[in-house]
Parts: C-alpha cells; structure tokens; sequence
C-alpha cells in the first residue's frame, strides 16, 4: 500500500457538502488562526457575500470562496478553485482557476517546503522545492492509499488550555490531481520559482462509495452528542503541517478509532449514513492495513540505526511478498557474522565491517532489543536512538532495557520526546504485541495480559489531566470501551479482579487506594508526588517559631503597611486603621511561623503584604538574610519583580524568578522539559521562600520544587494567593488543599486577608464597588456551623441588581445581547462610548473614528493594560477568535489582506505572545537606551502592541509596501522592540537572526481567554458571559474575569441573568470537583461529574447534600429530604411574573404543587430581618400559601420533622 496521508480542512458548518454554510456568520472556525491554508479564508472571505449566497452549491455561484480547498471534501458534485499568485512575482501572473472533481480537497506538503535541503545561501530554491512535492505525491497510490481529513485548532472542540486537532472523516484516494502552475508567468519568475507552481494539489477520493464523514454539523447544538462522538488523533503528529505522509501502523490507529466512534453512532440511533454498511468496511480495511503492515514494521528504523540503509528497499520488497521474517534473520545473520552475504543485497568488505563492529559495540540488552523487540513496533529511528541511549532518562525512560524486553509497553507508558507531541501511543505497542492471527507471527502478550492492562490504565490516567486519582470501576470502564471496538482476536473485557491477580505488576506504575469499599487509582508518579509534599509540609508546620536577630515590632509593621499618602488614610481613617490592624496581625502570626500562607481575594491588599514581609525579613534577620520570591509563570514573576524593583529598600536585594527557572538552574528539567525525579542539585542558599500566585501551582511542577530545596536549612516558606481563583492547569488542587490542612494543624500559620481596601477606596470615590460586591458572591467560603444569611441575603440583592442591567455601579455595567450580531454591535458601541469618555476625562475632545479614539484613549498604543476583552471560549461567535476579527476590522479601519498582515497581525494591533522566551530561549529585541541588540526574556500571556519595525520606519507608508516584519512594545518591557517576521537583521554577535515567525509566537489580543488573563489586571474589562454554551464556564472562571477590572467591568451577558446564577451554585465550581488527597481523601461525588440538567432531574443525591449547600444547617434538611425520598431542588432561582427572583433554599414539588423552604438566621440583624420581611412579603404576593420557614435554632430537626409532616406525606 502507498503512504497514506493527512489532509487539513478549514472548517465548514454544514459538512464539507461542496456548498457554502448555510449560516456563515456562524461558522467563526474557517476565519480561525489555525485554519487552512493559514489566514488564507480570514483575509479573502466576504461575509457580506456569503450571507447572500448561503447554502447554495458553490459550482452555481459568481465567484470562488476562498474556503474552495476544504469545502467539497464530501462534495457530490464539481465545483471551482482558484489561487492568486504571490504578490512578490510582480509580473502579471494571473489567478489559476481549476475545477474539483466531487469529494476532493487541496493539499499542499509544506513540511518539505522548509527543509535543509531547499536552502542555499540563505534563499529558497524553488526547484528543490517542486521536486520535494512531486516526490510527496508520487508516493500516494490511486485506489490504494488512505486519506484522513481533520480540522487544525480552528475547530468547536479546541481551547487555548486544551488544543486539539478534530478528525473530520476518511476515505480511499481514488485520484491525485495534476501539478498546477499560474497563469502568464514571465520568464524570469518560472525561473527563480520553479515555473510558478501554485501550492495547492487537488486529491479526490472514492467517497461515498469508500469512506466516511462525521456527522459534527447534524448535531452542533447538542453538546452531550458531539462529546460522544468527537474524534482526535492519539498521535498528533500525524496532523502537522497541512499534510503528511504515515505508514500502516498509523493508519491502523485511526482507522480504530474511527470504528469506536461510528460505534457510539450506531449506539445514538444516527441515521445520517447506513453505520453498519460504515463498520464493515472500516472492519475490512483493519485487516487490509494488518496484511500490508506485517509483523515487523519496524525494521527499517532499526536497519537505519545499523547503518544499513542499503537493505531497507530490499526489506520492504521482501515484506510485501510475505517475506520479511526470514529477510530480518538473514540480516541480522550478516551483522552477527554468521552469514557473508545476503541474497539482493550487494554492501562491499569495508561497509560488512564497519556495520558488525558497531554492532559489537552494544550491550547485549541493546541487541536484543534491536533484533528480538523493537522490530515489531512501528517506530522512528530517532526514538529508537533515545530509547537506547544511556541518557533516555533525558526522555523519561527510567526502566532498563532489560525491563523493556521483558515488558515493552513499558514505551507507551514513559517515553516522551523532546517535543511534547512526541510519544509512543499505547496502541504502536499493543499492535507489536499482539499481532493479526492473519500473519502467522507469535504473539509476545495475550489480550488479557496484566503488562497490557497496566498500560491502558496508564494511559487512562494521563489522560486525567486535573484529578489526582480516579475510581478503578470508571477507569475500567473506559479501558474496556477502547478495547470493544478492537478486532475480535485483541477485544477483552477487563474487570477489578486483575488489580488483585496482577498487583505487584500494577503497582510499578499504578498506586492501587481502597476508601471505604471503593477502588482508587494513581499514577506512581503522581500518588508519590502527594506524599512527598504532604512530609515536607508536615515537616514545616511542626517546627518552632522563628527566634529574630532585631525585633519587628507593631509598630515597624504599621511602617511598612500604612500608606499617609493613600485616599483611605485620609478620608476613612478609622475604616483604613481597622484594615491596616488586620494586616499587621496577619503579618506578625506568619512572619515567625516556619511555613506561613497568606490568603485573600482581589483588592485585599495581598501585593503591599508581600512587600512588607520581604522588608520585614531583611530588618529581622539581616540585609544579607536571602530571600527569592517564586511564580508559576513568567507573567506573575515579572509582576513581583516589578512590585519589589519600585520599593528603594528593596532594589536589587530579592531574587525574583519562576519556579521552571528556579528549577532548571539546578538541573531539574529534562531537556523535553518534563522534571527529574531526582539527580538535580538540591538548593541549601536562601533563608525564605515565597510563593506567589499559589492557586495555579500544579502538582508535578510543586512536587519537584520542594525535591530541589533542602527544607531543614530553611527558615521560612510563605504562600501567597487567591483560593477563589481558577485552579491550576494541571493535577490537583493544592493551594486549597494545603490551606484547609493549614488551618486545622497550626491556624497560627495562616492568615486571611479580609477587609477589602479596593472596595473601601470604591465608596469614598463615589461608591464603586459593585465588581467587589459581585466577585464575593462568588466566594468558596461556606459556612461550617448555623446559616450566615450574610452570604444569601447579599447575593440575591447584588444578582438583582444585576438582573436589571445597566448601570449596576459606578464601576459594573451589565448589558445582555441576543444572538452574533447584537454581541458585536453593543460590544463595539460600549467601547466607542468608554473610549472617549476617557478621552474627555482628560481633557480632550475623541475624534469621531474608533480608530482615532482607541489610539488616543491608548495613549498612543502605549498602555496594552487599559483595555480587554475577556471571553471564557476560543471558538463560537462569542469566542476569543471571532471577537478580536471583529475588533482588528473596526479598530483598525481596515481589513487584513495579503500584503498589510503577517501571521494574522497587522501594525498597531493589539498582540499577547503565546508561547514562553526564557533566558534558556530568548528573543532579540532592539534596547532603545543602550542603542543595540539584546536577548531579553518575553513570557507567555504578555501584552503588547504591533509597530513598523525600524527596518521599515519610511517604507510602512509607501502604496505598495508588503509586511514582512514588524516589532511589538511589550508591557513591563519599556524601552524594548522585539522584532517579528524575517530580514531582523544581526544579533549582538554580528550573526543574522533568525526568522521568528508571528503566528509561532503572537495572537491578537483585542480579546483574551480568562485563562490568559489570570495574574493580569485592566482599567476597564469587557467579560462575555455566553447561555448557549456552558461547558467551560465555573464559579472560579468568573470570578477571575471579574476581578481583573480595577477601575470599570462591563458584563456583556447572552439573554438573561441565568448564567450569572448557574455559576454561583457550590456545584459549578470546577476546584470542587477535582479528585485530591493531599493530607485528606476527597473524591468528587459521582453524581458532582455532570452537572448539566440538575433542574430539569428535579433531585439532588444523598451523597451531593454535603457538597453544594452553603451551610451545616442545610445539610440536615437536604439529609432529611433525601432520606424520606422528597425530591427537592438548592437554590434554584425562582422568577415571579414582574420578572423579579429570589433563590429559595429548597423548592420541592409535591402532588404537583410547589413548595418553597427558607431556612433564616441571623434575624436578630436589623438588615437582615429587614430583607427577610421583604423577601416574605414577595413570596405572599406572588406564591401565597406556598412558603415554608424554619429558623436557626437548636431543634432544627424537630422542626424539620413537623414541616415533612404537615406538608409531604
């Protein structure tokens, strides 16, 4: 069989039917960064023209989408494509139009369009080029060859914290199409360009009559489906660069997976092809790619590893005539000299030596492994090179290669490459292992081998990215459905028992955990990770008070805390003395503690705390006393640095750095980035460590930190941060943890911050405090002992408020939209109108354009931390992508084109970087004070705006000028171009640099994800609440969207206050729902994984009751509820015919009457009875005879005893 090959779409919404969508407004993925070819369809699409013409076939229309690549992919009919040659020809070339034939895409091979062998002295040769795409679709065979269609990043089912590529469908190619070249080419240009090829090739498949396409447009509105049968690839580097090649053994993995999915189809009911006419060829195409595969599909890897390059052609020709295990041994006989020749192969007396010499150089373990093992296996050379390298623990392989000849699924467990997509899936190995009865080969495992059942665990739980450990019945579960749809001859059902019968196997690489009759597992790694921090905390919370070498006193403390310039001193002396008091006794109580964590929520002054606590280690203990302040992230580093750099006292006397900074100094980063286990050098030279931004620190990455410090030479370590936050992207939820642990051991080690200083700056400068007041009703307090009718009785009045919409605040503005076009309109407008209300508080008169009035309101595009933007979601017209199209298009006047954009950005565009620039990894930027270059760090999640690189300062303006480079002036890098693109110029070393390529390194950043912003603060932010989507969206995500507004937040929210609600419930929290057990066992709930449709089930489970009621109160009447099998609904909002709400505590319908239970306390509060009398006065209104009450009291179940009675039975 011929290389099979990838080919990437742009996204289409109604199927890749040959037509244009039918909603094209709402089909933001083809317009995407990532969609295909490149920004081609953002910058040629005309909405306008597509809205007119939409879901007509494109072979009927006036002119050519600039999708026509993608979109006839299960087309039935022809229909046209064209490409425009370069602008850089220059030469009256004229537009190539060509006619797809039905079921065809474009594709182009642009992996080797960049290798080393098409550069010569520093140009493309364009010949070398061609005859690297030739040789590409030379080796795809008609009626033989495999095309799988996926879709880039740019798809429904990618987000910035979860990229990921869609497989769209596959089929048989039946066609390549032929090679284009442009229209009226000049001599001159056929010359330099390879006859003016166009980059684009058409390949036409046998579809429908071979082939099969997912039906992701049938059901775009309902999320439950498209989780069911949404399809990405295990090995993800067969989805690289537009198109590639990938042998069997690939193609055998996609091919499995396509049937597990047409599977669940046929389980739906599916109607939108015969499934079952679909699983028999995809059965019969299994066994197809089996007998082409054979058994040892590794072989030509491991010949090129023996410097026997020579015999692959032989060995391949000979495999395929059914041959290739006697061709291995007779091969293999040549090396060990056994034999002097090999039948077809001709290698001369030198070549024999050399190649038997290498070989006895090896161990035994690594021959072995190359004749016996690692042919079986459809691997690279290149792995193989770091598989037997001493070093592989480089690659995470801490097995020996005994270990892996004995258990070869030892691969799929550990290895990873140097690049995060380079690992070894489990099905590679399995199908080594247990090969088609077909072939005749011997089996090395059986189906239910334990060796093969640890490493489906292993692999299950990787795929667990937040929780820490799941139950054994769930994790078997998925095992067993991967396995279902696998040939007959590889299925088995795997059940508990084979934890017991393979145990000791297990537990290498899988902690087994029995709670209360239940089976948990870990992954080793992560259960000792767990344990090791649970030693060196519990280490440090049992340590003595810190003995000081100069007192700190209350008053030094109120020194380094009170602020006489601040408004508060001022003008609420009394209120700022009481919050100053709290922050002094917080200082003191962690200050001598050996491990200290200080807590609080956005605007409690945690920033000024940390300050004084570094100042107060230096008058304590010394000048010299070492202090390093730590972050998770580069962003949240620089913003310390910046904090202790503004101080005098403090100049140049704290490091300041990031944890993987920290780490990789002392040798505890593997060169692929993942962290040592052991073997770095453990750090014994600063006195006080502090950890900032705690609540994103990650299991794996805190776990290293404390193996790569020595504790016992430590005198204190402070965490610092906010536990309301969004919690880390990663394993665990260890700020909470730890905080929780904290407060029972040594409540003396922690202090939280509560008065909140923003809120009381807000109500002496005219009563702005409404992001305050919404953020703490999103707060993950609850309350342990009776009701704090605090918490209800302030939510429903803010929430009411906000219902309203409008001016909720002087600081807090809610406007609700209907659909795409209301979104992008109220957004434009409220920014235009808040632009230049901030202009004319300056003084100055906004001009009329947006344009204009962005640049001023900007100061000059100098101030990126102004203004943003913040949306929960990357794709949809809501998302990320479509938000910051629309505001590139009005901000900038203009729409991107071929000549005035690179990498999707235009000049003075508002831009973030999107990938780290360590000191291990800088970039070149221009020092304006020093006037040269310099390699400067650039982190992640960084905000700038574009600007003409100096290069270009007179040319930008010229009519024909064509962007090739810009730079961008990044925030918190003053004084600092970073350049963009090629022809940068020469480094400091008189080198030239490299080109750094835009969509590689920047994204605009009109709108950022709430994941990009965590750690950043922004005068006035602009937060999308979407309705129609809410998978992403937790009580965590929106509190962090709303606290990064320091002076104005404007909620744009989809139709009605619903979603604001839904995020507050206890059971929308995403920390709540994170498997952990550090220091404590706390499995989620079951019931707490799906949390959709909670109304409509009408019940909360037994178990849930302690999870997402607000107070031990409560949690008796939700226990006696369930107990006497009374369904009930917590707090769902209950609307009267004004439109008004309250949120009863519990509504329960009985013989279809419905019940509303309060539960009061605290109405000996004036306030509080205040609002409870007017809540009651509501409920008589609108749903007389309906109410019920119970007071807080020492009866509480007497009373609930007397109100199940009287009322449900």
């Amino acid at each position: 069989m011929g290389a099979h090959i990838s080919a990437r779409v742009a996204w289409h919404n109604d199927g890749w039917n040959g037509r244009i969508c039918g909603d094209p407004g709402g089909n933001t993925y083809c317009v995407g960064a990532q969609s295909y070819p490149g920004q081609h369809v953002a910058e040629k699409r005309s909405l306008e023209w597509e809205t007119e013409v939409r879901g007509r076939p494109c072979r009927d229309l006036d002119r050519i989408p600039p999708c026509c690549y993608s979109h006839n992919a299960f087309g039935l009919d022809e229909a046209p494509a064209e490409a425009a040659p370069p602008a850089w020809f220059n030469d009256g070339s004229r537009t190539r139009r060509w006619v797809l034939p039905p079921a065809t895409v474009c594709v182009w091979p642009y992996e080797v369009m960049y290798g080393e062998d098409v550069r010569s002295e520093g140009r493309f040769n364009y010949g070398q080029r061609l005859a690297n795409a030739r040789e590409f679709f030379d080796a795809i065979q008609s009626d033989r060859s495999l095309i799988f269609y996926y879709a880039n990043y740019s798809n429904p089912f990618s987000e910035d914290e979860a990229k990921r590529y869609a497989l769209i469908g596959l089929s048989r190619v039946k066609a390549v199409g032929e090679e284009l070249f442009y229209e009226g080419c000049s001599d001159a240009v056929k010359e330099k360009y390879g006859g003016g090829f166009v980059w684009q090739r058409a390949i036409t498949s046998h579809y429908p009559d071979q082939g099969l396409r997912l039906p992701y447009h049938v059901y775009r509105d309902r999320p439950e489906v498209l989780e069911r049968i949404a399809l990405f690839p295990e090995n993800p580097r067969l989805c690289k660069y537009a198109t590639r090649h990938f042998e069997d053994d690939d193609a055998l993995g996609l091919v499995e997976s396509f049937l597990r999915t047409v599977r669940e189809l046929q389980e739906l009911g599916d109607t939108t092809e015969d499934w079952s006419v679909r699983a028999r060829w995809l059965e019969e195409l299994i066994s197809e790619l089996w007998r082409h595969r054979g058994l040892l599909p590794g072989m030509p890897a491991v010949l090129e590893l023996l410097s026997l390059q020579d015999a692959i052609p032989l060995f391949k020709q000979r495999a395929l005539a059914g041959k290739e295990v006697e061709t291995r041994d007779a091969l293999f006989a040549l090396v060990e000299g056994k034999a002097d020749k090999v039948s077809g192969l001709k290698l001369d007396a030198g070549e024999i030596k050399s190649v038997r010499r290498q070989w006895k150089l090896r161990t035994k373990e690594e021959q072995g492994l190359l004749r016996d093992v690692l042919p079986r296996f459809a691997l690279r050379d290149d792995q193989l090179l770091k598989v037997l390298d001493e070093g592989r623990a480089q690659n995470s392989i801490t097995a020996t290669l005994d270990a892996i000849a004995h258990n070869p699924y030892i691969l799929s467990e550990q290895y990873q490459g140097n690049d995060p997509d380079d690992f070894i899936p489990w099905g590679t190995i399995d199908r080594g292992m247990i090969p088609s009865p077909e072939l005749g080969g011997e089996a090395l495992a059986e189906t239910d081998d334990g060796r093969r059942f640890r490493a489906l665990l292993v692999d299950a739980l990787r795929h667990e990215e937040s929780h820490v450990f799941t139950p054994a019945d769930a994790l078997i579960a998925t095992v067993n459905r991967r396995l279902s749809v696998l040939p007959e001859w590889k299925r088995f059902a795997f059940n508990d028992r084979f934890l017991a019968a393979d145990e000791e196997l297990i537990r290498e690489a899988v902690e087994i955990r029995e709670e209360e009759k239940r089976t948990y597992l870990y992954l080793r790694e992560a259960f000792e990770d767990e344990r090791l921090l649970e030693e060196k905390l519990r280490f440090l919370v049992g340590g003595p008070d810190i003995a000081l070498r100069t007192p700190v006193t209350e008053g030094v403390w109120e020194g380094f805390l009170h602020d006489p310039q601040s408004v508060l001193a001022r003008k609420a002396a009394k209120e700022y003395r009481t919050a100053i008091d709290k922050q002094v006794e917080a200082c003191r109580r962690v200050f001598v503690r050996p491990i200290g964590v200080l807590a609080g929520e956005a605007g409690t002054g945690k920033t000024t705390v940390i300050r004084a606590l570094i100042k107060a280690i230096k008058r304590g203990h010394g000048v010299g006393s070492s202090v390093i302040a730590l972050a998770p992230t580069g962003k949240a580093a620089d913003r310390i640095r910046e904090v202790v750099e503004k101080d005098e006292a403090l100049q140049g006397r704290v490091e300041v750095a990031t944890i993987h900074s920290f780490l990789a100094k002392r040798g505890w980063l593997n060169d692929n980035l993942t962290f040592k286990r052991s073997g770095g050098r453990v750090e014994e030279g600063y006195a006080t460590y502090i950890l900032d931004e705690s609540s994103m620190l990650e299991l794996a990455l805190t776990a290293t930190f404390f193996r790569a410090v020595r504790w016992p030479t430590v005198q204190r370590l402070i965490l610092v941060g906010d536990p309301n936050q969004l919690p880390p992207i990663g394993r665990g939820r260890l700020f909470a943890d730890i905080i929780e642990f904290v407060k029972e051991q040594a409540p003396e080690s922690i202090a939280t911050l509560e008065h909140n200083l923003r809120q009381l700056v807000g109500r002496l400068t005219g009563g702005a405090t409404g992001i305050i007041d919404l953020a703490q009703c999103y707060l993950h307090g609850r309350d342990e002992g009776p009701k704090n009718e605090h918490v209800t009785t302030a939510a429903e009045e803010m929430l009411q408020r906000v219902q309203l919409g409008g001016d909720v605040a002087p600081d807090l503005r809610v406007i609700y939209w209907r659909d795409q076009a209301d979104l992008s309109r109220v957004l434009l407008e409220q920014m235009a109108s808040d632009l230049a209300e901030d202009v004319r508080s300056r003084g100055e008169e906004p001009e009329e354009a947006l344009k204009d009035i962005w640049w001023h309101a900007h100061e000059k595009n100098s101030k990126p931390a102004y203004f943003q933007v913040l949306s929960p979601y990357r794709g949809e017209f809501f998302g990320v992508e479509e938000i910051n199209r629309v505001c590139q298009e009005h901000i900038r006047g203009e729409r991107p084109t071929g000549t005035n954009v690179l990498g999707g950005v235009m000049l003075f565009d508002k831009v973030i970087q999107i990938r780290n620039r360590p000191k291990s990894w800088p970039i070149w930027a221009w020092n304006h004070n020093e006037r040269c270059m310099e390699a400067i760090e650039i982190f992640n999640g960084q905000l700038g705006f574009s600007w003409p690189h100096l290069f270009d300062k007179q040319k930008w303006k010229a009519p024909f000028f064509r962007l090739e480079k810009l730079r961008v002036a990044f925030d918190r890098r003053e004084g600092y171009s970073v350049g963009y693109g090629k022809g940068l110029g020469r480094d400091a070393d008189n080198r030239w640099i490299p080109e750094e390529k835009v969509e590689e390194n920047l994204e605009l950043a009109y709108a950022i994800s709430i994941h990009k912003a965590q750690g950043s603060e922004f005068e006035r932010v602009y937060v999308v609440v979407p309705k129609s989507k809410q998978a992403l969206l937790s009580t965590e995500l929106f509190y962090t969207a709303i606290t990064r507004a320091r002076r104005h937040c404007t909620l744009l929210v989809e139709q009605d206050v619903s979603s604001l609600l839904g995020m507050r419930r206890l059971e929308a929290s995403r920390l709540r729902r994170i498997n952990s057990s550090l220091f404590t066992f706390r499995p989620v709930p079951e019931a707490l994984y799906t949390v959709g449709g909670w109304y409509e089930d009408g019940r909360i489970h037994q178990t849930l009751a302690d999870v997402v009621v607000r107070s031990k109160s409560e949690v008796i009447i939700a226990n006696m509820l369930y107990e006497r099998d009374i369904p009930f609904r917590y707090e769902q909002p209950l609307f009267a015919s004004d439109g008004s709400f309250y949120l009863p505590d519990f509504t329960i319908t009985w013989r279809g009457a419905d019940y509303y239970w309060e539960h009061v306390g605290m109405l000996h509060r004036e306030d509080y009875r205040a609002h409870w009398e007017k809540k009651r006065a509501w409920y008589e209104r609108f749903f007389d005879k309906q109410l019920i009450v119970t007071e807080e009291a020492g009866d509480l179940s007497k009373q609930g005893d007397d109100v199940i009675r009287r009322y449900f039975t």
